[in-house]
């Protein structure tokens, strides 16, 4: 490992150890397993400091996933900030992205989360008109202005943000095994109301062995 992944690879341990004990999810998790592994389907209300601390983690760990020009590089990156409020069946987003390494940038974002009507299986969409994304790099930064493009930060709102469902069904079942449970999720449905987040996840769980 050269100076510089260390480099990389010690400010993400650092970043993560800290959004893990700050912004935890176990508290939802132990949840979601005891009810997947009892019955097969976890039922609930999700409320905004919960949803907040959960878009938190999503918004991290999909920004872990982009690549910079089709390559993977190690993308070193925090949210500095997030603001969730559901209301009147809209869920209003605001968040700060900033990225240490291979670039220096801060991402600004806001949008709206509301029902896809016109999906029966229960999702969310980006309401159009919403979405506001600032990049700010610093001045003359050509390099961080190219990342940035082969980013396409707008594609990941529209199309992974968006579809909170298919996060969950990505991720979550790693996320459980933290809690000793193993299985799929086979359905997913996300509605909101007029406060709150409704989740419905259906799945074959059982103890690790």
């Amino acid at each position: 490992m050269t100076d510089k992944q260390f480099d990389k690879a010690r400010i993400r341990e650092q970043i993560e150890r800290t959004t893990a004990t700050l912004y935890s999810t176990e508290f939802i998790e132990e949840r979601i397993a005891a009810d997947l592994l009892a019955r097969g389907v976890f039922e609930d209300a999700i409320n905004n400091s919960e949803l907040e601390i959960i878009l938190r983690n999503v918004v991290y760990t999909l920004f872990s996933r982009q690549k910079v020009a089709g390559f993977d590089v190690g993308i070193v990156h925090n949210v500095v900030e997030m603001s969730v409020n559901i209301e009147h069946g809209e869920v209003h987003v605001d968040f700060i992205v900033h990225i240490h390494k291979p670039v220096i940038v801060f991402l600004e974002l806001s949008y709206t989360l509301i029902n896809d009507l016109e999906d029966p299986d229960a999702r969310l969409r980006v309401k159009d008109g919403t979405l506001q994304i600032a990049e700010k790099t610093r001045r003359f930064d050509i390099k961080a202005k190219a990342a940035l493009t082969a980013m396409n930060v707008p594609r990941i709102v529209r199309h992974e943000l968006a579809d909170l469902s298919e996060v969950i069904r990505s991720t979550l079942p790693d996320q459980l095994r933290k809690q000793n449970i193993q299985g799929e999720l086979n359905k997913i449905g996300l509605s909101l109301n007029s406060s709150t987040l409704s989740v419905y996840l259906q799945g074959e769980f059982a103890p690790l062995t």
